[in-house]
């Protein structure tokens, strides 16, 4: 027997052994050794298999075809489904996992066929047509634009943690060689960090059942911050209601306007107090506050005098010492920001807002305007004030805040990307909540504002655990 048909038998053997080990789920067949191996002879297969066939004559015929199919099982099984770890993330998650294994191969196909192309014409032209080598360099082609497609679209189309002009810079660049091969294993970095972490949370979810572990003594309202409102697609809580209630909390939400005063969202969070109290029959409510969410409760609180109604609020990067970035950021002329903030509050009048007042509200962020807030409205001695805040690690940490947070921070002062720590402290401060990569965890990030998992951090946890908390204070 030839000596290329023993390697092929032992060959097949051992992938008809990997793929039934992967069909068990014992042992994935995408690995970096199999993609490594395999991508190559799949991409080169026309020359192979006539070099095979030279070597082997018809009566190895057959063994070619089976050892061909194992190929075309590896090929598909890599470009359709490359992840299959049996972890429910969901069809979106687990397509998009499927990104990194697919460019990482697509960058090692590039390098393979840079150097097998060229020496097939350099030491094969005698002894195999010219035809096939063209014809063997078109397949391979074919396959990495395949893979090129493939890929960049998984990461392109499903990727939450990809930047705009990562997808962009993706889309140009990852068929130029080189400058191809590091834009496609960094968007293959990014994407696997994405599902790991969503594969975190599900086994994290799956380690922890329903409980009553978040059933606090009075209902739960979760107030917004500036530029939300309370509708099911566009909350800004994210996941965390749900999983709250996973775990016997009662929530309900402030419903205040977007653009609002703090004046007048603080007088509709009393209003919704009052029908809170009367839906469940509770005698008071724990408030949980976003940004600046926290400073209109605080003045429903103090301003309006149902602090009586409320046992708690628990502040999350709320600026009650203003925002050092909204004093360099509101001092455009005058009648171009009310301009601005005119074509702000249209908008949010159309989305619902009763009576939108964009330059109202970031006036409100300011550090002196602050200070004449907090000596005006002190706090209620019944109710129980407690602040987290988050910090950033870096601009890339959150695209949308990383021009503040630079701002912010070369002013020497921690922050999320708009609140600085020492401006979120509030009665009993209850410390700063971080992550532990690189990343940090932003002003949105702490109300799951992107729906995003990530490595480091979890914002459902961290929030199971303060409602936990505010049980256990007896709230």
């Amino acid at each position: 027997m030839p000596n290329l048909a023993v390697v092929l038998l032992v060959a097949g053997a051992v992938l008809v052994l990997l793929i039934v080990l992967d069909l068990a789920r014992r042992v994935p067949l995408i690995n970096p050794v199999v993609v490594g191996i395999c991508v190559p002879l799949v991409l080169n297969a026309p020359l192979l298999g006539r070099l095979g066939y030279r070597e082997l004559g018809p009566d190895g015929l057959w063994i070619l075809a089976v050892f061909g199919l194992l190929l075309l099982w590896f090929w598909i099984r890599l470009t359709v489904a490359p992840v299959r770890d049996g972890v429910p993330t969901g069809l979106r998650l687990k397509a998009l996992g499927g990104a990194a294994p697919i460019l990482w191969a697509l960058c090692w196909a590039t390098i393979v066929e840079a150097v097998v192309l060229p020496l097939s014409f350099v030491l094969e032209e005698s002894v195999v047509p010219l035809w096939l080598l063209v014809t063997n360099t078109g397949f391979a082609l074919g396959c990495c634009l395949l893979l090129y497609l493939d890929g960049a679209l998984r990461a392109i189309l499903l990727s939450r943690s990809l930047s705009p002009a990562g997808k962009v810079f993706l889309l140009a660049t990852l068929w130029i060689p080189v400058i191809g091969w590091v834009a496609g294993v960094g968007v293959g970095r990014t994407v696997r960090k994405e599902y790991l972490a969503a594969v975190d949370r599900v086994q994290w979810e799956s380690t922890m059942p329903e409980d009553q572990r978040c059933a606090t003594r009075f209902p739960i309202i979760l107030v917004h911050g500036v530029g939300w409102r309370d509708y099911r697609l566009f909350n800004a809580w994210g996941r965390i209601p749900t999983y709250l209630k996973r775990h016997g909390a009662t929530i309900f939400h402030g419903e205040q306007q977007g653009w609002g005063s703090i004046e007048a969202n603080g007088t509709q969070v009393a209003a919704r107090i009052d029908q809170v109290l009367e839906e469940t029959g509770a005698g008071k409510v724990n408030l949980i506050a976003h940004s600046r969410g926290g400073i209109d409760s605080r003045y429903a609180i103090s301003a309006l005098g149902i602090g009586d109604k409320v046992a708690s609020l628990t502040t999350m990067n709320s600026p009650h010492h203003g925002v050092r970035f909204a004093d360099t950021a509101t001092k455009l002329k005058e009648p171009l920001y009310r301009r601005l903030a005119a074509a702000v509050d249209y908008t949010f009048g159309v989305a619902g807002d009763e009576s939108p007042d964009f330059f109202a509200s970031t006036m409100a962020f300011r550090t002196r305007t602050a200070r004449e807030f907090n000596r005006a409205h002190p706090d209620d001695p019944r109710v129980y004030y407690q602040s987290y805040t988050s910090v950033m690690s870096s601009p890339a940490g959150d695209r949308l805040l990383g021009p503040s947070y630079r701002v912010i921070k070369a002013l020497g002062e921690e922050n999320d990307g708009l609140v600085s720590v020492d401006s979120a402290k509030w009665g009993e401060f209850r410390g700063v909540i971080r992550s532990s990569t690189r990343r940090g965890v932003s002003h949105g990030d702490l109300v799951d504002m992107h729906r995003e998992d990530f490595a480091g951090f979890n914002v459902l946890d961290a929030y199971i655990g303060i409602v936990a908390d505010l049980k256990q204070r007896g709230f």
